[in-house]
C-alpha cells in the first residue's frame, strides 16, 4: 500500500524531529552545559516517546524492527565479508602506523560499545531507515531497487551528518551506514548489525591514530578539541 501525501510528510517530520533532538544534544547541551548534562535526557526521552508512538501507529512489533532473533543467521552471513575486510584494513593501518593506545578501558568498552551499537542501530535502522523507506516505497517489504538504494543512501547520509564536522567519522559512518542499511533491508536483525557496529567502533578507537580521530569529537565539541591542539 502506497502512503498518502500526509503520511509521507508525517514520516519526514518524525525523522526531522528525532535527528534534531540528537543534534541539539551534540551541538548545544554537551559542549555548553557540561555540568548540566542531565538536561540532555529531556530531548532524548521526547525522541524515544515519539519513536514508540510511531511504532504503535505503524503496527511495528519487535520482529519487524529486528529486535528478535529472526534473520539472525542471514544477517550474520551478510556482515561477515564486509566485516572481515574492514577489520583487515584497520589492523593494517594500526600496524603500519605503529598506533599506540592505552588498553585500560578495553574490558569495559568490549561490553559498552556493542550495547551502544545496538541502540544506535535501532535509531538508525529501526526508525530512521524505516520511516525514509516508508516515505519512498510504503509498507511493502519489497520495493523498486532504485528507491531502496535511495532510502539506504539517505539514511547513511543522515548518520554521517550527525557526526559532523569530524570528517573521518563522517566518512566512516557514511560507509558503515550504507553497509548496515543494506543488510537491514535484506535481514532486519538489530543485534547482528549493532554488535558489528560496536566492534567496528573498537577497531577505529584502537587502530587509528588519535590525530585522525580528533578525540572522537562531534558537534561543537569538535571545535573545542581543535582549539587546544
Amino acid at each position: 500500500m502506497q502512503p498518502s501525501g500526509i503520511a509521507r510528510v508525517g514520516s519526514g517530520l518524525e525523522v526531522l524531529s528525532v535527528v534534531s533532538s540528537v543534534l541539539l544534544v551534540t551541538w548545544g547541551i554537551v559542549p555548553f552545559l557540561p555540568r548540566e548534562r542531565w538536561i540532555m535526557a529531556i530531548p532524548l526521552l521526547l525522541a524515544v516517546a515519539l519513536m514508540i508512538g510511531s511504532h504503535r501507529l505503524h503496527g511495528e512489533g519487535l520482529t519487524e524492527l529486528g529486535l528478535t532473533f529472526s534473520h539472525f543467521a542471514r544477517a550474520l552471513g551478510l556482515i561477515l565479508l564486509p566485516g572481515m575486510i574492514s577489520m583487515a584494513i584497520f589492523v593494517w593501518i594500526g600496524w603500519s602506523g605503529l598506533t599506540q593506545h592505552r588498553l585500560d578501558k578495553l574490558p569495559a568498552e568490549l561490553i559498552l560499545l556493542p550495547l551502544s551499537g545496538i541502540v544506535q542501530q535501532y535509531l538508525l535502522q529501526g526508525f530512521i531507515y524505516r520511516r525514509i523507506r516508508f516515505m519512498l516505497i510504503g509498507e511493502i517489504r519489497r520495493g523498486g531497487s532504485g528507491r531502496i538504494w535511495m532510502s539506504i543512501l539517505l539514511t547513511a547520509s543522515i548518520f554521517s551528518l550527525i557526526h559532523a564536522p569530524n570528517l573521518m567519522l563522517m566518512f566512516l559512518t557514511l560507509t558503515g551506514g550504507i553497509i548496515w542499511s543494506w543488510i537491514y533491508e535484506r535481514a532486519p536483525n538489530l543485534y547482528v548489525i549493532g554488535i558489528s557496529h560496536g566492534l567496528a567502533s573498537l577497531m577505529v578507537i584502537y587502530t587509528l591514530p588519535p590525530t585522525m580521530l580528533k578525540s572522537l569529537g562531534v558537534g561543537y565539541k569538535y571545535f573545542l578539541y581543535n582549539k587546544f591542539q
